[in-house]
């Protein structure tokens, strides 16, 4: 069945109505050739498009793929569009594990309001991923540094602040008062479809999103 044109409503349709980030990613995949084609005036359709498509590539894990995809977005919109260059930068945080940087890029950098559902898709999934992360690595860790791995306030946490402690005690990690530690509770990794992952930390990251920023 042929794709209906491309434009940012039909762009912006399919970003509402993917049911999972893996249907998001192979829908705008087919998109790709014909935005190779389209001319260089059309700058505001190409750049929403490549930036919805290099966020379904992160939504979806694809790390090196999306380093390879923002090689092909033609040199002169990925040196001067602002959306294209704040992605290149979230990239960079990313591919060096800078939690902080990514955080911030995401809350703090400006980004057009077509955009704003993968950028808040992409600050949740990237959350929960760290929270499997964390919960697996550590034994012990301090709350400050939890914080700073899921985007929270460390000093808020470093201080012990009950509302933001009962944050993680929901994800199932136990509190010791005494030695100002959290134990994290290891989360099995299987290998469910990504929008089954997320529908199962949903509950835990709605909590913890009350502390965000």
């Amino acid at each position: 069945m042929d794709l209906p044109p491309l434009s940012k409503e039909q762009l912006v349709a399919v970003l509402t109505s993917s049911r999972s980030p893996t249907e998001l990613y192979d829908t705008l995949a087919k998109y790709e050739t014909t935005a190779c084609l389209i001319d260089g005036k059309e700058s505001e359709l190409l750049s929403l498009y490549y930036s919805i498509f290099f966020f379904s590539h992160l939504l979806t894990d694809q790390i090196y793929e999306a380093r390879a995809m923002t090689q092909r977005v033609p040199p002169i919109l990925a040196h001067n569009d602002p959306s294209l260059q704040n992605c290149l930068t979230l990239l960079r945080a990313v591919w060096q594990r800078k939690y902080d940087s990514v955080y911030k890029i995401l809350r703090e950098l400006p980004w057009p309001e077509p955009l704003r559902l993968a950028v808040e898709s992409y600050d949740k999934y990237f959350q929960q991923k760290t929270l499997r992360e964390v919960s697996n690595a550590y034994e012990a860790i301090r709350p400050g540094a939890a914080a700073g791995y899921l985007g929270l306030d460390p000093v808020a946490a470093e201080q012990g602040d009950p509302a933001l402690i009962q944050q993680f005690t929901a994800a199932g990690w136990t509190w010791d008062a005494q030695a100002k530690l959290l134990h994290p509770k290891p989360i099995p990794v299987s290998p469910k479809k990504d929008a089954q992952i997320q529908n199962e930390l949903s509950q835990i990251m709605a909590l913890v999103g009350k502390y965000q920023g």
